[in-house]
């Protein structure tokens, strides 16, 4: 006995035609995750606010490609974690890492100079905090 796709009724033939490009596309966009670790470094003698918000984000030209957000604790570094697909990394044109610190609704530290990012997972990088001029 031998299967033959066109002597299918026409609905089914439509719906096995859908799953294949379904099956297709999901293979062509599986996102590939990589994590890029970075330590905040705030200045000596900052001890952050109750609420806190660290905010890291590696942006290019186009825009934020990650973003992560954390409650900072003690007097630092802080470590954080930024998770995201590779090929954004690999597409993106002069990715930069950055950071800012809100406390009590306003803006007080940021990195004045951000970081170059070409491949994760090379190791954390360091993060200066400066306060916001």
């Amino acid at each position: 006995m031998s299967f033959h796709f066109w002597k299918l009724p026409d609905a089914s033939r439509l719906a096995a035609g859908v799953l294949m490009l379904l099956a297709m596309a999901g293979c062509a966009g599986t996102p590939e995750f990589a994590e890029l670790e970075a330590h905040v470094e705030p200045p000596p003698g900052l001890e952050p606010t109750e609420d806190a918000e660290l905010r890291v984000e590696l942006r290019d030209a186009s825009g934020t490609l990650a973003e992560t957000r954390a409650t900072p604790g003690g007097s630092g570094p802080w470590p954080v974690s930024l998770r995201f697909d590779r090929r954004t990394l690999e597409e993106a044109r002069s990715p930069r890492l950055s950071a800012e610190l809100r406390q009590q609704g306003s803006l007080t530290h940021v990195t004045s100079e951000p970081i170059s990012v070409s491949t994760p997972g090379a190791g954390p990088l360091s993060l200066p905090l400066d306060p916001r001029p």
